[in-house]
């Protein structure tokens, strides 16, 4: 089985009401990043997964305020 940490996630639900709820969740990238360096200091991409979980949040921050242009 293929075990997986979940970094970053944007959903979009449609509810029973009809109204539609629209969730961005993500780990902090100084926690990704510090919980690396200590319990995997042989890891060397943590620095690039951290700037990429970065870059995702504001994706999906911009993502979520203007999706109530059309919600």
């Amino acid at each position: 089985m293929k075990q997986a940490a979940n970094l970053f996630r944007l959903e979009l639900n449609l509810l029973r009401d009809g109204n539609i709820e629209i969730t961005c969740d993500s780990v902090r990238p100084e926690d990704f990043e510090r919980s690396m360096n200590q319990g995997m200091p042989e890891y060397e991409g943590s620095h690039s997964v951290a700037s990429l979980i970065r870059y995702l949040r504001s994706v999906g921050d911009e993502a979520v305020e203007k999706s109530k242009l059309y919600v």
